[in-house]
């Protein structure tokens, strides 16, 4: 992967793992990425939509308390693509989430930034 190839693009991290999501963020910067948001729970989306575009999103499946489904679908709905980062294997996903792209933790991060690169470049 190139030093820029998510130059513009501009990324979410929800991730309750400070260590995750801060290493996460760094590289996805580094890749010329703007991360508009890291959080450790489900954030608004319409507040996030109301400062700019979302181009992709990095999700947890499992943040403590409650699982990213419902968000994982709202970003589904309007046609935000994401890819869930999580330890998890993919078959916890519900039949509507199942072809969703999945990244295994522990993450590399050359793989992060392909995932990402490649579903932010999808048609919607």
């Amino acid at each position: 992967m190139t030093d820029r190839a998510l130059s513009g693009c501009r990324i979410i991290i929800v991730e309750d793992d400070y260590y995750q999501a801060h290493d996460c963020k760094q590289m996805l910067e580094q890749a010329g990425a703007k991360v508009i948001a890291v959080s450790a729970v489900v954030p608004d989306l319409d507040a996030l939509l109301a400062d700019g575009r979302l181009d992709a999103a990095l999700i947890d499946i499992n943040l403590g308390q409650s699982h990213t489904f419902d968000f994982a679908r709202e970003l589904n709905a309007k046609a935000i693509p994401f890819a869930f980062l999580t330890g998890y294997d993919a078959g916890i996903l519900p039949d509507d989430l199942s072809a969703s792209t999945c990244i295994s933790k522990p993450a590399n991060i050359n793989r992060v930034i392909e995932v990402i690169a490649n579903i932010a470049a999808r048609p919607t």
